[in-house]
């Protein structure tokens, strides 16, 4: 069994790679519950859940287009900021870089216009809604709703119940062992899906209309059920082939 390999976007952008951030913030960490993200341009956000006592944001790049936000509200972490205007009207020069180090149980509940987002751990529930991006990394969240309106999803190891779907893009899932907790439902409405899984695992083929429908089962329980509009529809040996970052 090959060892699990973190997608490419958490090796181009890792964890302590922001420089000399224009925006530092260390909030208290006990009781926090939920990190809230609602910004037009997020730019490339870095969620790590990894914080003890307190929790850390530390954002890169042009200051009119950083969030324009970043507070504790009761137990919720909050992050805002309607910068898009101010995106269309003095451009943009620099990307945008944002790091969170989070306790591992936080909720994410996310909603952008175009970003990439990226996970690093954590167990707590995922609700991520955007309209151009990306959402890569890896989560131990039993709990996972992500819709793009186009984009990609890369991510790997999903252990419990996912609901993914975009409307044009690709979405890659990886699993080096299925454990029978797996839940997954996949969509891609003009694009492709790829998943990856272990040796001698069987799919089965269906197709109706202008769908591609895939389903894996086992016996231990585990359920993936994908399905593709107008695209390319594959399920590769992991053991042969290791996810690209699309």
């Amino acid at each position: 069994m090959m060892p699990l390999l973190p997608p490419k976007t958490l090796c181009k952008f890792p964890s302590g790679a922001i420089k000399n951030p224009v925006v530092v913030k260390n909030i208290a960490a006990a009781g926090l519950e939920e990190l809230y993200i609602d910004v037009n341009v997020l730019g490339n956000l870095l969620i790590c859940f990894d914080a003890e006592s307190n929790v850390t944001v530390v954002s890169a790049g042009e200051k009119h287009l950083l969030p324009e936000r970043i507070e504790r509200v009761e137990r919720s972490l909050v992050i805002e900021g309607r910068n898009m205007a101010t995106y269309f009207r003095h451009g943009q020069k620099q990307k945008i870089f944002t790091e969170v180090h989070l306790p591992l149980q936080t909720k994410v509940s996310a909603s952008f216009t175009a970003g990439v987002i990226i996970l690093n751990g954590g167990e707590g529930d995922v609700d991520i809604k955007g309209q151009f991006g990306e959402v890569a990394g890896i989560t131990h969240s039993k709990n996972i709703n992500i819709n793009l309106r186009g984009g990609d999803v890369s991510l790997n190891e999903l252990s419990g119940k996912a609901s993914i779907n975009i409307s044009f893009g690709s979405v890659t899932l990886g699993w080096t062992e299925l454990r029978g907790t797996e839940q997954i439902n996949t969509q891609c409405g003009f694009g492709g899906v790829d998943l990856l899984v272990p040796p001698h695992i069987t799919p089965v083929e269906e197709q109706g209309g202008l769908f591609k429908e895939k389903k894996i089962t086992t016996l231990s329980g585990t359920n993936i059920h994908a399905r593709v509009g107008f695209g390319g529809l594959d399920v590769l040996d992991w053991g042969l082939e290791e996810p690209d970052e699309k």
